[in-house]
């Protein structure tokens, strides 16, 4: 191996052992509900379609915190299968997410298993999300151990989230069992539909949700 082959590996390797770091900062940032740590897995300009919401590093910090800090007492996202897909200073990662909570109403508990599709770029020779997809591949049904029941849908606290939310997550990016699947999309793109929609949602009385829902 030459020293220039080897100088490429090391910065591979530096490279994919930061990316991954990264992830691993925005679930202790998320289960700790530490905003600093969670905004410094975003670049400034980044975007994040989180399935019932969509805008920039900001806004989704300001609709994560309550969220979890609301509806659980307590939080944690593991993280699994990682592949990072390195060209200079752009990547495109996939990182596989379990999250469970413990809920302070209804079915004591949320088991949710999913991936985090992501676009990075490496800036000023740091590495930050500039765009996001969380999919949710599966949700376990929550079982209330008191009544020994499903919720009604048999899956998670529905109830918790906002209508027009929900009606943002009909229409969010699904994941698929081939090539059609987000995390083959080059380069990676949040629709700026997506994120006109949900401004338009969210700035919507609640009880014309209907309206938004998909046809």
């Amino acid at each position: 191996m030459t020293p220039e082959d080897m100088e490429k590996t090391l910065t591979y390797l530096l490279d994919r052992q930061e990316i991954y770091d990264l992830m691993a900062r925005y679930c202790r940032g998320v289960d700790r509900l530490d905003k600093d740590l969670v905004l410094s897995c975003y670049h400034e300009d980044a975007l994040d379609d989180h399935a019932m919401f969509v805008g920039n590093r900001e806004e989704f910090w300001r609709w994560v915190e309550p969220m979890h800090a609301g509806s659980q007492s307590s939080t944690q996202h593991l993280i699994g299968n990682h592949l990072a897909e390195i060209d200079g200073n752009v990547a495109h990662a996939e990182t596989y997410y379990s999250f469970g909570g413990m809920n302070r109403e209804g079915a004591p508990f949320t088991y949710i298993g999913g991936r985090y599709i992501d676009r990075l770029e490496k800036r000023d020779g740091k590495w930050g999300i500039v765009e996001r997809f969380m999919l949710n591949d599966w949700i376990a049904p929550s079982i209330n151990t008191v009544e020994g029941s499903q919720t009604p849908e048999g899956q998670t606290n529905y109830g918790n989230i906002d209508p027009r939310e929900l009606a943002i997550m009909d229409t969010a990016p699904k994941g698929s069992r081939d090539r059609n699947d987000p995390v083959y999309a080059r380069p990676l793109r949040v629709a700026p539909e997506r994120v006109e929609r949900y401004k338009s949602a969210v700035a919507t009385p609640a009880d014309t949700t209907a309206e938004l829902a998909p046809s």
